[in-house]
């Protein structure tokens, strides 16, 4: 079965917003929002060609250039990389925000103030809304 990063996005995106009617599960808000924004960044990223010497390899996917390029980071800084290098700024710092929230709420932290929560999901619409245009 061929892998669909917009599927994904939206599937996390529409628990992120059955969560974000509740009002004890803020964390989970972040978190969604975030895993949301990873599938829309990768949708918009790739199929991605990195030019080399002798040619040109095109990635279909996040998993396929990680494998290609051999990279041993761990996969969450590696997309924060490559959002940082072919985002706008304004995209990449949404993005970053939601990986560090998303972090903060899933190993750190827990309680979220509803405030906090829409804070996420403003920034997943505005990456949903640049990765899909």
């Amino acid at each position: 079965m061929e892998y669909k990063s917009l599927d994904h996005a939206k599937h996390n995106e529409s628990i992120c917003d059955h969560l974000s009617e509740q009002t004890q599960f803020n964390d989970w808000v972040i978190t969604t929002a975030f895993y949301s924004a990873i599938h829309y960044v990768s949708h918009k990223l790739f199929p991605m060609t990195i030019s080399k010497v002798t040619a040109s390899i095109t990635y279909e996917s996040f998993d396929e250039y990680c494998n290609g390029e051999n990279k041993f980071r761990r996969k969450h800084k590696e997309m924060r990389i490559l959002v940082e290098r072919n985002l706008p700024s304004d995209i990449a710092a949404a993005y970053n925000q939601l990986l560090d929230s998303s972090w903060t709420a899933r190993y750190s932290q827990y309680k979220y103030s509803n405030k906090i929560s829409k804070l996420a999901r403003k920034r997943l619409t505005a990456v949903r809304n640049y990765c899909t245009k």
